[in-house]
Protein backbone atom coordinates (compact mmCIF):
# COMPACT_ATOMS: atom_id res chain seq x y z
CA UNK A 1 0.00 0.00 0.00
CA UNK A 2 1.65 3.28 -0.95
CA UNK A 3 1.44 6.41 0.66
CA UNK A 4 -2.23 8.79 -0.83
CA UNK A 5 -1.43 10.66 -3.51
CA UNK A 6 -4.83 13.00 -5.14
CA UNK A 7 -5.45 12.68 -8.76
CA UNK A 8 -6.01 16.16 -10.59
CA UNK A 9 -9.52 17.78 -9.39
CA UNK A 10 -11.28 17.34 -12.45
CA UNK A 11 -14.97 17.82 -11.41
CA UNK A 12 -13.23 21.50 -10.00
CA UNK A 13 -11.44 21.78 -12.81
CA UNK A 14 -13.95 21.13 -15.55
CA UNK A 15 -16.07 23.90 -14.00
CA UNK A 16 -13.81 26.48 -14.43
CA UNK A 17 -12.70 25.04 -17.93
CA UNK A 18 -16.05 25.35 -19.24
CA UNK A 19 -16.26 28.82 -18.08
CA UNK A 20 -13.20 29.97 -20.49
CA UNK A 21 -14.95 28.34 -23.09
CA UNK A 22 -18.90 29.07 -22.99
CA UNK A 23 -19.95 32.73 -23.65
CA UNK A 24 -22.66 32.49 -21.31
CA UNK A 25 -20.00 31.22 -18.22
CA UNK A 26 -17.86 34.20 -19.53
CA UNK A 27 -20.34 36.60 -19.33
CA UNK A 28 -21.29 35.57 -15.83
CA UNK A 29 -17.99 35.49 -15.16
CA UNK A 30 -17.93 39.26 -15.95
CA UNK A 31 -20.89 39.82 -13.83
CA UNK A 32 -19.46 38.51 -10.74
CA UNK A 33 -16.03 40.97 -11.13
CA UNK A 34 -18.82 44.08 -12.00
CA UNK A 35 -20.48 42.88 -8.35
CA UNK A 36 -16.83 42.99 -6.79
CA UNK A 37 -15.79 46.13 -8.11
CA UNK A 38 -19.19 47.74 -7.44
CA UNK A 39 -18.90 46.36 -3.45
CA UNK A 40 -15.52 47.55 -3.39
CA UNK A 41 -17.25 51.20 -3.86
CA UNK A 42 -19.81 51.00 -2.08
CA UNK A 43 -17.11 49.80 0.95
CA UNK A 44 -15.57 53.33 0.69
CA UNK A 45 -18.83 55.63 0.79
CA UNK A 46 -18.35 57.13 4.30
CA UNK A 47 -22.17 55.80 4.94
CA UNK A 48 -22.17 52.85 3.66
CA UNK A 49 -19.54 51.46 4.80
CA UNK A 50 -20.52 51.80 8.53
CA UNK A 51 -23.11 49.23 7.79
CA UNK A 52 -22.47 45.37 7.86
CA UNK A 53 -24.75 44.30 4.96
CA UNK A 54 -22.39 46.69 2.57
CA UNK A 55 -19.50 44.01 3.74
CA UNK A 56 -21.62 40.93 3.21
CA UNK A 57 -22.59 42.03 -0.02
CA UNK A 58 -19.20 42.50 -1.20
CA UNK A 59 -17.93 38.79 0.50
CA UNK A 60 -20.43 37.38 -1.38
CA UNK A 61 -19.60 38.84 -4.76
CA UNK A 62 -15.95 37.38 -3.98
CA UNK A 63 -17.54 34.08 -3.15
CA UNK A 64 -19.28 34.12 -6.21
CA UNK A 65 -16.25 34.67 -8.35
CA UNK A 66 -13.89 31.84 -6.48
CA UNK A 67 -16.21 29.11 -6.72
CA UNK A 68 -17.55 30.46 -10.53
CA UNK A 69 -14.20 31.87 -12.06
CA UNK A 70 -10.53 31.38 -12.56
CA UNK A 71 -9.35 35.30 -12.38
CA UNK A 72 -9.25 35.61 -8.86
CA UNK A 73 -7.38 32.68 -7.10
CA UNK A 74 -7.67 34.80 -3.61
CA UNK A 75 -11.21 35.24 -4.43
CA UNK A 76 -12.63 33.15 -1.28
CA UNK A 77 -10.01 33.85 0.85
CA UNK A 78 -10.88 38.03 0.23
CA UNK A 79 -14.56 36.84 0.60
CA UNK A 80 -13.86 35.26 3.98
CA UNK A 81 -11.63 38.39 5.18
CA UNK A 82 -14.85 40.77 3.98
CA UNK A 83 -17.05 38.74 5.99
CA UNK A 84 -14.73 39.06 8.99
CA UNK A 85 -15.11 42.89 8.25
CA UNK A 86 -18.62 42.38 8.22
CA UNK A 87 -18.78 40.82 11.57
CA UNK A 88 -16.49 43.99 13.06
CA UNK A 89 -18.89 46.68 11.73
CA UNK A 90 -21.68 44.68 13.03
CA UNK A 91 -20.48 44.51 16.89
CA UNK A 92 -19.54 48.00 16.83
CA UNK A 93 -23.02 48.86 15.15
CA UNK A 94 -24.93 46.70 18.01
CA UNK A 95 -24.82 43.49 16.92
CA UNK A 96 -28.05 42.59 16.15
CA UNK A 97 -27.02 40.43 12.66
CA UNK A 98 -23.82 39.03 14.85
CA UNK A 99 -25.01 35.54 14.55
CA UNK A 100 -26.47 35.74 11.21
CA UNK A 101 -22.72 37.01 10.25
CA UNK A 102 -21.13 34.06 12.38
CA UNK A 103 -23.39 32.11 10.16
CA UNK A 104 -21.84 32.60 6.63
CA UNK A 105 -18.82 32.73 8.29
CA UNK A 106 -19.09 28.71 9.03
CA UNK A 107 -21.30 28.19 6.15
CA UNK A 108 -20.78 24.76 3.80
CA UNK A 109 -20.62 27.39 0.63
CA UNK A 110 -17.82 29.61 2.34
CA UNK A 111 -15.90 26.14 3.10
CA UNK A 112 -16.39 24.53 -0.06
CA UNK A 113 -15.15 28.09 -1.89
CA UNK A 114 -11.90 26.90 -0.13
CA UNK A 115 -11.86 23.92 -0.97
CA UNK A 116 -12.62 24.53 -4.35
CA UNK A 117 -10.04 27.02 -4.87
CA UNK A 118 -7.67 24.58 -3.05
CA UNK A 119 -7.87 22.28 -5.68
CA UNK A 120 -6.82 25.52 -8.27
CA UNK A 121 -3.85 25.35 -6.55
CA UNK A 122 -3.05 21.70 -6.44
CA UNK A 123 -3.33 21.28 -9.51
CA UNK A 124 -1.14 24.26 -10.22
CA UNK A 125 1.57 22.43 -7.99
CA UNK A 126 1.27 25.07 -5.47
CA UNK A 127 1.08 22.95 -2.50
CA UNK A 128 2.00 25.61 0.24
CA UNK A 129 -1.45 27.10 -0.91
CA UNK A 130 -3.04 24.32 -1.26
CA UNK A 131 -2.47 23.48 2.24
CA UNK A 132 -3.61 26.59 3.74
CA UNK A 133 -7.06 26.70 1.58
CA UNK A 134 -7.73 22.84 2.04
CA UNK A 135 -7.33 23.62 6.15
CA UNK A 136 -9.16 26.60 6.09
CA UNK A 137 -12.24 24.67 4.04
CA UNK A 138 -11.56 21.97 6.62
CA UNK A 139 -11.79 24.36 9.88
CA UNK A 140 -14.93 25.71 8.29
CA UNK A 141 -16.80 22.43 7.41
CA UNK A 142 -15.82 20.78 10.59
CA UNK A 143 -18.13 17.86 10.25
CA UNK A 144 -16.94 17.14 6.22
CA UNK A 145 -14.28 14.21 5.58
CA UNK A 146 -13.26 15.17 2.52
CA UNK A 147 -11.90 18.77 3.39
CA UNK A 148 -9.80 17.07 6.04
CA UNK A 149 -8.46 14.23 3.82
CA UNK A 150 -7.42 16.92 1.08
CA UNK A 151 -5.61 18.68 3.96
CA UNK A 152 -4.19 15.43 5.49
CA UNK A 153 -2.76 14.34 2.18
CA UNK A 154 -1.17 17.69 1.15
CA UNK A 155 0.45 18.42 4.32
CA UNK A 156 1.42 15.27 4.40
CA UNK A 157 3.59 15.71 0.74
CA UNK A 158 4.90 18.83 2.20
CA UNK A 159 6.31 17.02 5.49
CA UNK A 160 4.04 19.14 7.79
CA UNK A 161 2.92 16.23 9.90
CA UNK A 162 1.79 17.70 12.70
CA UNK A 163 -1.00 19.20 10.39
CA UNK A 164 -1.30 16.11 8.42
CA UNK A 165 -2.26 13.95 11.23
CA UNK A 166 -4.72 16.11 13.11
CA UNK A 167 -6.41 16.19 9.60
CA UNK A 168 -6.53 12.75 9.39
CA UNK A 169 -7.81 12.21 12.66
CA UNK A 170 -10.67 14.96 11.40
CA UNK A 171 -10.86 12.68 8.78
CA UNK A 172 -12.06 9.46 10.71
CA UNK A 173 -13.91 11.69 13.39
CA UNK A 174 -15.95 12.68 10.57
CA UNK A 175 -16.46 8.87 9.43
CA UNK A 176 -13.76 8.57 6.88
CA UNK A 177 -12.59 4.93 6.20
CA UNK A 178 -10.63 4.89 3.27
CA UNK A 179 -7.94 1.98 4.68
CA UNK A 180 -4.97 3.83 2.37
CA UNK A 181 -5.94 7.08 4.98
CA UNK A 182 -5.17 4.39 7.92
CA UNK A 183 -1.62 3.45 6.18
CA UNK A 184 -0.66 6.76 5.58
CA UNK A 185 -1.59 7.97 9.28
CA UNK A 186 0.48 5.02 10.38
CA UNK A 187 3.46 5.97 8.57
CA UNK A 188 3.54 9.67 9.43
CA UNK A 189 3.30 8.13 13.49
CA UNK A 190 6.42 5.77 12.04
CA UNK A 191 8.40 8.62 10.94
CA UNK A 192 7.92 10.49 14.24
CA UNK A 193 8.99 7.31 16.02
CA UNK A 194 5.07 6.55 17.24
CA UNK A 195 5.05 3.02 17.32
CA UNK A 196 2.48 2.23 19.36
CA UNK A 197 0.01 5.07 17.69
CA UNK A 198 1.42 3.28 14.45
CA UNK A 199 0.03 0.35 15.72
CA UNK A 200 -2.90 1.69 17.27
CA UNK A 201 -4.70 3.18 14.26
CA UNK A 202 -3.60 0.25 11.95
CA UNK A 203 -5.54 -2.00 14.49
CA UNK A 204 -8.53 0.09 13.72
CA UNK A 205 -8.21 0.11 10.23
CA UNK A 206 -8.10 -3.61 10.34
CA UNK A 207 -11.16 -3.87 12.52
CA UNK A 208 -13.29 -1.47 9.76
CA UNK A 209 -11.23 -3.32 7.00
CA UNK A 210 -10.85 -7.27 8.41
CA UNK A 211 -10.10 -8.49 5.08
CA UNK A 212 -7.49 -6.25 4.22
CA UNK A 213 -4.08 -7.41 3.45
CA UNK A 214 -1.80 -4.57 3.64
CA UNK A 215 -2.94 -3.61 7.29
CA UNK A 216 -2.70 -6.45 8.71
CA UNK A 217 1.07 -6.70 7.43
CA UNK A 218 1.96 -3.65 7.87
CA UNK A 219 1.25 -3.94 12.03
CA UNK A 220 3.67 -6.60 11.50
CA UNK A 221 5.92 -4.52 9.97
CA UNK A 222 5.41 -1.57 12.54
CA UNK A 223 6.10 -3.88 15.34
CA UNK A 224 9.51 -4.83 13.81
CA UNK A 225 10.27 -1.36 12.51
CA UNK A 226 10.24 -0.81 16.69
CA UNK A 227 12.22 -3.99 17.30
CA UNK A 228 8.95 -5.35 19.15
CA UNK A 229 8.81 -8.71 17.65
CA UNK A 230 6.87 -10.16 20.83
CA UNK A 231 4.23 -7.97 19.74
CA UNK A 232 4.82 -9.12 15.91
CA UNK A 233 4.73 -12.51 17.21
CA UNK A 234 1.32 -12.11 18.84
CA UNK A 235 -0.26 -10.44 16.31
CA UNK A 236 0.83 -12.72 13.55
CA UNK A 237 -0.12 -15.91 16.11
CA UNK A 238 -3.24 -14.57 16.20
CA UNK A 239 -3.72 -14.30 11.56
CA UNK A 240 -2.33 -17.31 11.41
CA UNK A 241 -5.07 -18.80 13.80
CA UNK A 242 -7.67 -16.73 11.90
CA UNK A 243 -6.72 -18.45 8.49
CA UNK A 244 -6.54 -21.43 9.90
CA UNK A 245 -2.60 -22.00 9.01
CA UNK A 246 -3.51 -21.72 5.32
CA UNK A 247 -1.58 -19.25 4.39
CA UNK A 248 2.36 -20.10 4.02
CA UNK A 249 3.34 -16.50 4.04
CA UNK A 250 1.93 -15.58 7.18
CA UNK A 251 3.66 -18.77 8.49
CA UNK A 252 7.04 -18.28 6.54
CA UNK A 253 7.09 -14.57 8.43
CA UNK A 254 5.65 -15.91 12.13
CA UNK A 255 9.26 -18.55 11.74
CA UNK A 256 11.30 -15.52 10.50
CA UNK A 257 10.23 -13.79 13.78
CA UNK A 258 10.66 -16.67 15.86
CA UNK A 259 14.27 -17.09 14.54
CA UNK A 260 15.03 -13.70 15.03
CA UNK A 261 13.56 -13.85 18.80
CA UNK A 262 15.76 -16.97 19.09
CA UNK A 263 19.20 -14.91 17.31
CA UNK A 264 18.42 -11.46 19.58
CA UNK A 265 18.30 -14.02 22.56
CA UNK A 266 21.46 -16.30 21.36
CA UNK A 267 23.65 -12.75 21.01
CA UNK A 268 22.27 -11.67 24.81
CA UNK A 269 23.52 -15.77 26.15
CA UNK A 270 26.78 -15.31 24.61
CA UNK A 271 27.56 -11.99 25.81
CA UNK A 272 26.94 -13.50 28.99
CA UNK A 273 28.70 -16.17 28.60
CA UNK A 274 31.95 -13.85 27.50
CA UNK A 275 32.03 -11.97 30.80
CA UNK A 276 31.92 -15.45 32.50
CA UNK A 277 34.91 -16.56 30.24
CA UNK A 278 36.83 -13.03 31.06
CA UNK A 279 35.39 -13.75 34.80
CA UNK A 280 36.73 -17.25 35.09
CA UNK A 281 39.89 -17.70 37.56
CA UNK A 282 40.45 -21.51 35.86
CA UNK A 283 43.72 -20.41 34.04
CA UNK A 284 44.95 -18.13 37.23
CA UNK A 285 44.01 -21.23 39.67
CA UNK A 286 45.85 -23.01 37.24
CA UNK A 287 48.83 -20.41 37.50
CA UNK A 288 48.68 -20.11 40.92
CA UNK A 289 49.00 -24.10 41.77
CA UNK A 290 52.17 -24.11 39.64
CA UNK A 291 53.53 -21.00 40.50
CA UNK A 292 53.43 -22.67 44.21
CA UNK A 293 54.84 -25.75 43.39
CA UNK A 294 57.84 -23.86 42.08
CA UNK A 295 57.68 -22.15 45.34
CA UNK A 296 58.30 -25.30 46.84
CA UNK A 297 60.75 -26.43 44.64
CA UNK A 298 63.00 -23.20 45.63
CA UNK A 299 62.23 -23.36 49.55
CA UNK A 300 63.52 -26.98 49.52
CA UNK A 301 66.49 -26.19 47.76
CA UNK A 302 66.88 -23.55 50.52
CA UNK A 303 66.70 -25.83 52.80
CA UNK A 304 69.54 -28.01 50.87
CA UNK A 305 71.96 -24.99 50.95
CA UNK A 306 71.74 -24.26 54.28
CA UNK A 307 71.91 -28.16 55.73
CA UNK A 308 75.00 -27.65 52.92
CA UNK A 309 76.52 -24.90 54.82
CA UNK A 310 77.09 -26.12 57.98
CA UNK A 311 78.03 -29.82 56.61
CA UNK A 312 80.39 -28.47 54.51
CA UNK A 313 82.66 -25.07 56.34
CA UNK A 314 84.89 -25.02 52.92
CA UNK A 315 82.39 -24.06 50.90
CA UNK A 316 80.49 -21.85 53.08
CA UNK A 317 81.03 -18.39 50.65
CA UNK A 318 79.93 -19.63 48.12
CA UNK A 319 76.87 -21.92 49.41
CA UNK A 320 75.63 -18.83 51.15
CA UNK A 321 75.98 -16.32 47.88
CA UNK A 322 74.03 -19.62 46.52
CA UNK A 323 71.48 -18.96 49.22
CA UNK A 324 71.28 -15.57 48.74
CA UNK A 325 70.21 -16.06 44.61
CA UNK A 326 67.75 -18.34 45.59
CA UNK A 327 66.08 -16.59 48.00
CA UNK A 328 66.04 -13.76 45.72
CA UNK A 329 63.88 -16.11 43.47
CA UNK A 330 61.79 -16.98 46.14
CA UNK A 331 60.52 -13.59 47.01
CA UNK A 332 59.85 -12.98 43.42
CA UNK A 333 58.03 -15.79 43.04
CA UNK A 334 55.99 -15.01 46.34
CA UNK A 335 55.29 -11.67 45.18
CA UNK A 336 54.23 -13.48 41.96
CA UNK A 337 52.09 -15.41 43.84
CA UNK A 338 50.35 -13.01 45.82
CA UNK A 339 49.40 -10.79 42.70
CA UNK A 340 47.74 -14.36 40.87
CA UNK A 341 45.66 -14.15 44.48
CA UNK A 342 44.67 -11.27 44.31
CA UNK A 343 43.59 -10.89 40.76
CA UNK A 344 41.45 -13.94 41.32
CA UNK A 345 39.94 -12.71 44.12
CA UNK A 346 38.94 -9.50 42.37
CA UNK A 347 37.41 -11.82 39.56
CA UNK A 348 35.97 -13.58 42.08
CA UNK A 349 34.17 -10.28 43.49
CA UNK A 350 33.36 -8.75 39.94
CA UNK A 351 31.77 -11.69 39.37
CA UNK A 352 29.76 -12.46 42.81
CA UNK A 353 28.02 -9.22 41.52
CA UNK A 354 27.22 -9.73 38.47
CA UNK A 355 23.35 -10.42 38.06
CA UNK A 356 23.11 -11.80 34.53
CA UNK A 357 24.71 -14.99 34.95
CA UNK A 358 21.50 -15.89 37.32
CA UNK A 359 19.31 -15.03 34.26
CA UNK A 360 21.50 -17.31 31.84
CA UNK A 361 19.05 -20.85 32.44
CA UNK A 362 15.96 -18.48 31.71
CA UNK A 363 17.84 -17.58 28.45
CA UNK A 364 18.85 -20.23 27.58
CA UNK A 365 15.24 -21.84 27.91
CA UNK A 366 13.71 -19.27 25.40
CA UNK A 367 16.21 -19.47 22.86
CA UNK A 368 15.44 -23.51 22.80
CA UNK A 369 11.93 -22.71 23.04
CA UNK A 370 11.97 -20.11 20.15
CA UNK A 371 14.35 -21.93 17.64
CA UNK A 372 12.05 -25.04 18.11
CA UNK A 373 9.16 -22.85 16.79
CA UNK A 374 10.84 -21.56 14.33
CA UNK A 375 11.82 -24.24 12.83
CA UNK A 376 8.59 -26.01 13.52
CA UNK A 377 6.79 -23.14 11.10
CA UNK A 378 9.69 -23.16 8.76
CA UNK A 379 9.03 -26.90 7.95
CA UNK A 380 5.43 -26.47 8.15
CA UNK A 381 5.76 -23.74 5.72
CA UNK A 382 7.76 -26.14 3.47
CA UNK A 383 5.20 -28.48 4.01
CA UNK A 384 2.77 -26.14 1.82
CA UNK A 385 5.43 -24.58 -0.07
CA UNK A 386 7.66 -26.74 -1.17
CA UNK A 387 9.25 -23.76 -3.34
CA UNK A 388 9.23 -20.94 -0.96
CA UNK A 389 12.56 -19.13 -1.19
CA UNK A 390 12.73 -17.85 2.17
CA UNK A 391 12.11 -20.74 4.32
CA UNK A 392 14.12 -23.00 2.34
CA UNK A 393 17.07 -20.15 2.87
CA UNK A 394 16.65 -19.48 6.28
CA UNK A 395 15.97 -22.62 7.26
CA UNK A 396 19.24 -23.64 5.85
CA UNK A 397 20.72 -20.90 7.67
CA UNK A 398 19.27 -21.64 10.93
CA UNK A 399 20.73 -25.65 10.78
CA UNK A 400 24.33 -23.91 9.32
CA UNK A 401 24.47 -21.68 12.64
CA UNK A 402 23.32 -23.82 14.79
CA UNK A 403 26.02 -26.43 14.15
CA UNK A 404 28.41 -22.74 14.23
CA UNK A 405 27.22 -22.80 17.80
CA UNK A 406 28.09 -26.20 18.70
CA UNK A 407 31.64 -26.84 17.34
CA UNK A 408 32.68 -23.61 19.27
CA UNK A 409 32.03 -25.50 22.03
CA UNK A 410 34.64 -28.69 20.49
CA UNK A 411 36.94 -25.92 19.74
CA UNK A 412 37.39 -24.32 23.44
CA UNK A 413 38.26 -27.51 24.35
CA UNK A 414 41.65 -28.83 25.23
CA UNK A 415 42.66 -32.20 23.90
CA UNK A 416 42.73 -33.72 27.60
CA UNK A 417 39.02 -32.24 27.65
CA UNK A 418 38.34 -33.34 24.64
CA UNK A 419 38.98 -36.95 25.44
CA UNK A 420 37.55 -37.28 28.28
CA UNK A 421 34.34 -34.89 27.75
CA UNK A 422 32.95 -36.64 24.38
CA UNK A 423 34.68 -34.03 21.83
CA UNK A 424 34.37 -36.99 19.48
CA UNK A 425 30.58 -37.17 19.35
CA UNK A 426 30.17 -33.51 19.85
CA UNK A 427 32.10 -33.12 16.45
CA UNK A 428 30.17 -36.60 14.76
CA UNK A 429 27.23 -34.03 15.61
CA UNK A 430 28.86 -30.79 14.08
CA UNK A 431 28.75 -32.30 10.91
CA UNK A 432 25.43 -34.22 11.37
CA UNK A 433 24.21 -30.39 11.56
CA UNK A 434 26.09 -28.96 8.94
CA UNK A 435 24.66 -31.94 6.60
CA UNK A 436 21.13 -31.25 7.50
CA UNK A 437 21.75 -27.24 5.80
CA UNK A 438 22.62 -28.77 2.57
CA UNK A 439 19.44 -29.82 1.59
CA UNK A 440 17.35 -26.59 1.66
CA UNK A 441 21.21 -24.79 0.39
CA UNK A 442 20.53 -27.17 -2.57
CA UNK A 443 16.72 -25.85 -3.49
CA UNK A 444 17.88 -22.57 -2.93
CA UNK A 445 20.05 -22.61 -5.76
CA UNK A 446 17.24 -24.84 -7.92
CA UNK A 447 15.02 -21.67 -7.31
CA UNK A 448 17.91 -18.74 -7.68
CA UNK A 449 20.32 -20.59 -9.47
CA UNK A 450 22.46 -17.10 -9.89
CA UNK A 451 22.03 -16.38 -5.75
CA UNK A 452 25.50 -14.93 -5.23
CA UNK A 453 24.65 -15.38 -1.57
CA UNK A 454 23.76 -19.25 -2.21
CA UNK A 455 26.77 -19.83 -4.17
CA UNK A 456 29.17 -18.85 -1.96
CA UNK A 457 26.90 -20.49 1.31
CA UNK A 458 26.98 -23.98 -0.22
CA UNK A 459 31.01 -23.55 -1.55
CA UNK A 460 31.49 -23.01 2.20
CA UNK A 461 29.45 -25.93 3.30
CA UNK A 462 30.89 -28.49 0.80
CA UNK A 463 34.61 -27.77 2.04
CA UNK A 464 33.32 -28.03 5.40
CA UNK A 465 31.62 -31.68 4.46
CA UNK A 466 34.71 -32.67 3.10
CA UNK A 467 36.12 -32.40 5.96
CA UNK A 468 33.91 -34.19 8.03
CA UNK A 469 34.14 -37.04 5.50
CA UNK A 470 37.80 -37.82 6.16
Amino acid sequence: MKKLILASFVGFTALNASAQADPMKELACKGYVDAVEKGLKNTQNAKQSVKSATWVKLGDAYLDLGRNCTSDSMATQKAYDTYVKALEVEKAAGGKKTKEIEDILKSKALGDGFLQQGAAYYNSKNMVMASKFFGQSSRINDKDSTAALYAGIVDQSLGNNTAAIQSFKTYFANGGKDPAVFYSLAQIYKIEKKFAEAVEILKKGSEIHPNDKDLKNEIINTYISSNNIEGAIIDLEKMVAADGGKNSMNMSNLALLYDSKAQELNNEIQKIRDQVSKGSTADLEKKLASEKDKLSVYEGEIATLTAKMKKEPKTAAATKKRIAEVTSQKVAIEEGIAKISSEIESKKASMSGNSDIAKLPALEAKFKENKDKALSYYKRTLEMDPNNYDANFNLAVLYFNEAVETKKAVDAMDMKTYQTQGGKEIDLKVCQQFAASKPYFDKCKSLKADDDLVLENLKNLERILEQCNK
